[in-house]
């Protein structure tokens, strides 16, 4: 009886080893669980006809972002904006506003993009007429008072227009600076 143990013995010990490589391999060869939380872009927050209005030392409004809709992802800390309306208050100067399609704020919330079919206007005073600039692209930082954009731009002031291929606006030295196969139309008054 001991012989025939010994004898099975060193199968047994074969056909174990044998299961257990067959089982190894069946999951080693099983594709890895992956945490889709990484690849996900769930919005975080979202606000709808929200106003966000910032003031100056003296409590009157500087600035104003408005918005259809916002949507925020935490994961690549992007905001991004459906019917967007962005409002440059001065006392010493008449409003900007500029609304777009679409657009986003970037990560720290220095510039608001604007984003297809942009049209930013400038009211009328009584010595000018009114002011409208369109394009299809628009970064405005407000804290540095500047417009710009890379994107065909084309003014339009009274019967006066002008286009080039890119701009920027800098409200604090009042220079306009277009580049790029610029073109214009004077119209005196």
């Amino acid at each position: 009886m001991i012989a025939q143990t010994t004898s099975w013995l060193p199968l047994t010990v074969v056909a174990v080893m044998a299961a257990l490589a067959y089982w190894l391999n069946q999951i080693a060869s099983q594709p890895l669980p992956t945490d889709d939380a990484a690849f996900r872009h769930t919005p975080d927050l979202i606000v709808e006809n929200f106003v966000a209005t910032a003031f100056d030392p003296q409590g009157h409004p500087r600035y104003a972002l408005a918005a259809a809709k916002m949507v925020y992802y935490t994961d690549d800390e992007t905001t991004e904006l459906t019917a967007p309306r962005f409002q440059i208050q001065s006392p010493q100067a008449p409003t900007i506003r500029a609304e777009s399609a679409r657009g986003f704020v970037s990560t720290q919330g220095e510039h608001v993009h604007l984003l297809d079919r942009v049209r930013v206007s400038r009211a009328a005073t009584p010595d000018t007429p009114e002011l409208v600039l369109s394009t299809e692209y628009l970064q405005i930082t407000p804290e540095a008072q500047t417009l710009r954009t890379d994107k065909p731009v084309q003014l339009r002031q009274g019967d006066s227009t002008l286009a080039a291929n890119s701009l920027v606006f800098d409200a604090r030295a009042r220079s306009l600076d277009l580049r790029g196969q610029v073109r214009g139309v004077y119209a005196p008054r």
